[in-house]
């Protein structure tokens, strides 16, 4: 061989090496010695005996200075490199196999076995491992000679930048060298080399988290960062994944988890520490007793007899490694949120340590938590190294850094079902680095540095005086997990990983529930064999599919009577037990169907029963979306293909499946646009499609959500039915949100009902409608042609002419719509106020008014008269009276306020402007028409004091003038045609009236005078300067919501939180009316932040509401400060003095007359008031009323209110109490409720105290309508 060797050897004392010097002075393959020195400990007169050497003064043999000054000196084509300083004992032809097997294999580095000579003189193997991409911990055993092929030796030098290492220099070297030759492992033992480390395996294994080596370990890991860095392995953090903690169910938060085999000496100390822990939460022990032949097994029996929490689990199977036990408990249906490890031998620090680890998942955000331990012996008393805290690990290097290192810490805990997804490999050692590193390529590893454990030192341990040869075995699995890691990571950072939706918690969530429910599982494994069919119909392409699962749905009976027969499949109590949910949001949650049509799919019900409503619901389907965009969402109106329709649902299949979907690009590049949103989305038609369609494209929610509203409006309502017919199929592209609304005109069709080979079991829902029809019968699978498919479609779909008709009144409301910036034409409207109505009216013309020509004053009387209105002898159908100067008022005597509340009466009250008489009905109505800043001014005097804050009165005036110019668009849409579907105020059915009341009870008017729309008095209550002051301050500010006036409403006392539109009125969601805790939230002096939800119970809940309502929570209404209840209630309305919590009382006599006499039907005695459904604000919206003779339910709060009181209940906010109970019939009846009014939008108690408190309007303003904002829409 013409190669050479140049050598490198440290060295203290040259006596100590003779020997090896003058085996490499005789070796013909040795170019060079050079002896590495430490001028401090080595004398000159030391090195005379090696003159023929270099010598070479370093300070640390692992500096990159060190390499550095070897490569300089290094002229042989391969350098030889001791790394400690003591002698070597080479073998036979040593140095020559070294040289031939590096020229051979080419490698950069190569290394060989050895033997070690003791101190007592013994000689024994120490073999190594072989070097593999994974071998990057810094402590890697290469025995005490390297050889290096020099050329990457210059190579490393001549690198810019170069780190200056002061102990990872050799480090960073191999590590340079590995990415650019082969590492090669000789599997002889080509030399002796002298232990110089006597400590058993379980004294050093700790040496990496010394503290005493921290500056060490900091420069190894930069080393080892660069490393992955080059070779595309590193883990970028900002990319992880948060974990949804609420993606199952579990009955316990927690499991502390026990593998053991054979330790009768610690077990029992173990399960105490476990058992012995403080928690808010529920949580067990589960044990995996891997077949103990001490008595392991009985003292676990005996202590699981006592104590339910202990689970104790002997498997099945006679393989499993500490790994397998971990597998086995985790996939107990027992297993907690949490799975919490705890050794056979070892403690926990103190009984608050399960309870830490659970909290700082949460407050972290990791799927994986590891802590820190101390060890320490059977007596408690510390070892060394003491405290193992691992405080190298950092949030942003930390999953790097672990591949460096041989652990990652104690205790671990896991979030469980991704555990489940992962999986413990099936070993006794390494299977916890192995978790570590997995779920650190895209989970946070969440780290507590304080001590939560004991690890326990005595003989019995596992690792304590492990073999070289086990030590090699667990090294090489160890690397050989770090091999396996890196490659992940390298494909994770080229792109090249799984499928991301595999690793999503949906998935998991669905795996979940396929392994624990049989019938599930088997209707998804049968879902494989299902036949389908393609039947093309020109440019649309239908799938039909046989699915004889589906008959439950097809066939289902829809029919109020079957319906209330049977039990609510949704409903949480009715489901099988075997059936898992995942939480979506406080209001719905998803099941897995087990009914399959689609690979995956699933149900998306509410939480509460109510009946299926897509005007109030409809946000959702964006919500789904965010949280799962690679679902598909539709919905199944109640007539249109739902078979739960007494239950509100969505459901969701995998995008991508269905003929509309694979169609798409062609019927996009169709789209005939009706209304475009500001550019952020639209409503269009699409031309190419089979069936009449609506489009509704989106860049955001909350465009979506306005979009639909404007579509719902005009989609045509027929009798009895409670929403417009229609399906919805939504999904999400690349750039928008895609929500296509499939308007219907039948449930089934007609072939659907007939007999013989003329009968189509087909009942179109939103897939059959999107062209995947489903159909339980083989016979019709094989018999349905295309033609007739299609003629289904169309025959459930919207007709032509319909839909001619809904695309008109869409294409006026988009008119509409563009001119919204220009409300009013920026000018100050009139109002017309209905006042007053009867037979007879009487009032008096304090100044000259012109009618009929006629200037008249004085007294005056109308009456109806054959049709039309009876005045001075003479019979009109209207009469205006037109005032001729400003200050010309009339009187109106005997008019009502109060109408139908606990203040009522009658008052002659005065008004300025025109006065307007109308036929209406059998009556004659009086209108009282004039400007809306004038209106204002009596509106406010009337609902406010003169005494109120400023700032009150501002944000009274913005609201009651948006709330009217809100009802007088709305009304002259109405009477455009543009306004809506002919839409019902009311559902009535034969045990159920829901009805509510508002605008479209006014036809002849824009607002009455009363407080079911604001309180107008004219100028009978003198306007205050405060008041005029307010209304000049915000003329012509009005609440918007994209676009659109603000209906804004508004209370006498929330009591504690507001309510929502929709629970009052039409069953449309309006953003900006949505629930608020009144309290401050967000608050930094006196500004208050929008849009917080904190602390927000759940009062849709029975049992929240109840406690709630019993109790008095803090609120800015929960005042008795008489001076600011004077600013809100005027002189009858403190006639009142309950308001935020009262309570009513009722016998049975008085209770079963009063309803009797509201609803016009016998109930019998009276046994029960029922909540069916409640608010956000706790207000019941569905009541049921429970009598010997019959059951009804009504709603909406205000017909609840109408009907449990003489006037108006103050709100429909309470529960009820009975007592004195004879023969099963209450005697009494005690109602405690909260607040006054619906509770929607501003809270006016709640405003007067913030009033108080300084805050400003717009602050008042946005802290009651979350989202608004206030303009000006004319000076």
């Amino acid at each position: 061989m013409r190669e050479k060797i140049d050598c490198f050897l440290p060295c203290s004392n040259v006596d100590t090496i003779d020997e090896t010097l003058q085996t490499l002075r005789q070796s013909k393959t040795i170019q060079h010695i050079n002896l590495l020195v430490d001028s401090n400990k080595t004398s000159d007169k030391e090195l005379q005996s090696a003159d023929d050497c270099t010598i070479m003064h370093i300070n640390s043999l692992t500096s990159t200075q060190t390499i550095l000054d070897i490569e300089r000196n290094a002229d042989a084509e391969y350098t030889l490199l001791s790394l400690k300083a003591t002698p070597v004992d080479f073998g036979m032809h040593a140095l020559e196999r070294l040289l031939r097997v590096a020229a051979d294999s080419g490698a950069g580095l190569v290394y060989a076995d050895s033997y070690v000579k003791k101190a007592d003189g013994s000689v024994t193997k120490h073999p190594t491992i072989d070097y593999q991409t994974g071998s990057i911990r810094d402590d890697f055993d290469f025995g005490q000679l390297v050889l290096i092929r020099s050329s990457l030796l210059h190579a490393y030098a001549t690198q810019q930048p170069l780190a200056d290492y002061k102990w990872a220099g050799f480090y960073d070297l191999r590590l340079f060298i590995s990415r650019k030759a082969q590492i090669f492992h000789i599997n002889e033992f080509l030399y002796t080399q002298v232990e110089t480390d006597s400590r058993k395996s379980g004294e050093r294994q700790f040496d990496y988290v010394n503290p005493r080596n921290r500056d060490v370990q900091v420069e190894m890991e930069q080393a080892a960062t660069k490393h992955l860095e080059h070779i595309g392995a590193t883990v970028d953090t900002s990319h992880y994944s948060r974990p949804d903690f609420s993606e199952q169910d579990f009955t316990f938060e927690a499991s502390v988890v026990i593998p053991v085999y054979n330790r009768e000496k610690t077990i029992a100390d173990a399960v105490k520490s476990a058992l012995s822990q403080k928690t808010t939460f529920k949580y067990n022990v589960i044990v995996v007793d891997n077949h103990s032949t001490d008595t392991t097994t009985s003292i676990l029996a005996t202590i699981a007899a006592k104590d339910r929490r202990l689970v104790h689990i002997i498997p099945e199977r006679h393989d499993l490694g500490i790994g397998g036990c971990w597998n086995v408990a985790i996939d107990d249906a027992r297993c907690g949120r949490f799975a919490v490890q705890l050794d056979s031998d070892d403690l926990y620090s103190s009984p608050h340590t399960l309870q830490r680890i659970v909290d700082e998942f949460h407050r972290q955000g990791a799927a994986m938590i590891v802590g820190s331990y101390r060890m320490c012996n059977f007596a408690l008393e510390t070892l060394p190294p003491g405290l193992i805290d691992h405080k190298e690990w950092t949030d942003l290097n930390g999953p790097n850094n672990a591949l460096r290192i041989n652990g990652l810490g104690a205790p671990r805990a896991f979030f469980t079902p991704i555990l489940r997804q992962i999986q413990f490999p099936n070993t006794s050692y390494g299977e916890d680095y192995a978790l570590g590193l997995t779920f650190s390529r895209k989970y946070r590893i969440g780290r507590i540095f304080d001590e939560l454990y004991l690890c326990r030192r005595w003989d019995g341990n596992s690792d304590a005086a492990l073999s070289i040869e086990r030590q090699n075995a667990n090294n090489l699995y160890k690397d050989r997990l770090r091999s396996l890691e890196i490659s992940a990571r390298q494909q994770l950072s080229e792109g090249k990983s799984e499928d991301t939706a595999a690793d999503s918690s949906l998935q998991r969530f669905f795996n979940r529930q396929l392994e624990i429910w049989a019938d599930a599982r088997q209707h998804f494994r049968d879902l494989q064999n299902v036949k389908t069919r393609e039947l093309s119909c020109g440019e649309t392409t239908l799938k039909l599919q046989f699915n004889p699962a589906r008959m439950v749905s097809t066939g289902a009976s829809i029919d109020k009577k079957t319906i209330a027969k049977r039990p609510c499949f949704l409903c949480e109590q009715n489901r099988p037990k075997e059936q898992m949910q995942k939480q979506v949001d406080r209001n719905f949650t998803l099941l897995v169907n087990p009914y399959p049509i689609m690979p995956q799919h699933f149900t998306i019900p509410l939480k509460a029963h109510r009946p299926q409503s897509i005007g109030m619901n409809y946000g959702e389907i964006y919500r789904l979306l965010d949280a799962y965009p690679t679902l598909t969402v539709f919905y199944n109106g109640p007539k249109c293909g739902a078979s739960a329709p007494d239950h509100m649902h969505f459901q969701a299949i995998c995008s991508g499946m269905l003929p509309l979907q694979n169609d798409w690009a062609r019927l996009s590049r169709d789209l005939d646009v009706i209304i475009e949103k500001d550019g952020k989305g639209s409503i269009a038609i699409a031309k190419g499609a089979a069936i009449p369609l609506f489009v509704i494209r989106s860049n955001d929610a909350l465009t979506g959500e306005q979009l639909f509203r404007a579509l719902y409006t005009v989609l045509p309502m027929h009798g009895g039915d409670t929403e417009p017919m229609m399906n919805i199929v939504a999904w999400h592209d690349e750039t928008a949100y895609i929500s296509v609304v499939i308007p219907r005109s039948k449930h089934r069709p007609d072939c659907y009902f007939c007999d013989g080979d003329a009968k189509r079991m087909v009942s179109p829902g939103a897939l059959d409608m999107s062209g995947f029809i489903v159909t339980p019968r083989k016979e019709d699978f094989e018999r349905i042609t295309p033609d007739e498919a299609l003629g289904i479609l169309k025959e459930c779909a919207m007709q032509p002419a319909e839909f001619t008709e809904t695309l008109e009144k869409l294409r006026s409301r988009s008119e509409g719509m563009l001119a919204q910036d220009s409300h009013f034409s920026g000018k100050q409207p009139s109002v017309s106020v209905g006042i007053v109505s009867g037979a007879k009216i009487s009032f008096s013309l304090n100044k000259p008014y012109m009618a009929k020509g006629n200037l008249i004053e004085g007294e005056q009387v109308v009456e109806f008269h054959e049709g039309g209105i009876l005045w001075n002898g003479n019979q009109y159908r209207e009469l205006t009276f037109h005032p001729q100067s400003a200050d010309a008022s009339f009187s109106l005597h005997d008019v009502t306020i109060g109408v139908n509340f606990h203040w009522e009466r009658q008052e002659t009250q005065t008004f300025l402007g025109t006065l307007r008489l109308v036929v209406d009905s059998d009556k004659v109505c009086a209108i009282n028409e004039l400007p809306v800043e004038s209106y204002l001014e009596s509106v406010i005097s009337s609902e406010m004091s003169a005494t109120s804050s400023i700032e009150l009165l501002k944000a009274h005036a913005v609201i009651s003038r948006s709330w009217l110019l809100s009802q007088m668009e709305q009304r002259r849409k109405q009477h455009s045609g543009t306004g809506g579907n002919g839409f019902f105020s009311f559902i009535r059915k034969d045990d159920e009236l829901i009805k509510w009341y508002d605008r479209e009870d006014h036809t002849i008017f824009d607002v009455c005078a009363d407080d079911h729309c604001q309180r107008y008095q004219g100028i009978t209550k003198a306007t205050s300067q405060h008041v005029a002051q307010a209304i000049h301050a915000t003329r012509g500010q009005i609440l918007m919501d994209n676009g659109e006036i603000c209906d804004a409403r508004f209370s006498k006392c929330c009591g504690g939180i507001t309510e929502e539109f929709q629970y009052c009125w039409e069953n449309i969601k309006k953003p900006y009316l949505s629930a608020v805790r009144d309290i401050p939230s967000g608050i930094a002096g006196k500004d208050i932040k929008a849009g917080t939800t904190d602390n927000l119970p759940d009062l849709t809940i029975e049992a929240n509401a109840e406690r709630w309502i019993r109790t008095a929570p803090e609120a800015f209404c929960n005042t008795n400060d008489s001076r600011i209840l004077s600013e809100v209630l005027n002189d009858y309305d403190q006639e009142t003095t309950d308001f935020y919590r009262w309570h009513v009382t009722y016998t049975q006599e008085q209770l079963k007359t009063l309803i009797s006499n509201k609803l016009k039907m016998d109930f019998g005695d009276i046994i029960d008031i029922v909540p069916l459904e409640r608010g956000r604000s706790g207000r019941i919206c569905r009541l049921k009323i429970v009598g010997s003779e019959r059951t009804f339910t009504i709603g909406k709060e205000l017909e609840i209110r109408r009907a449990l009181s003489e006037s108006h209940l103050y709100s429909s906010a309470f529960v009820v109490d009975k007592d004195n109970i004879e023969d099963g019939v209450p005697q009494m009846f005690r109602l405690t409720g909260a607040g006054w009014g619906h509770g929607v939008g501003l809270c006016q108690i709640g405003a007067a105290v913030m009033g108080a408190k300084g805050y400003s309007y717009d602050n008042i303003l946005l802290h009651y309508y979350r989202g608004a904002e206030i303009k000006k829409i004319y000076k």
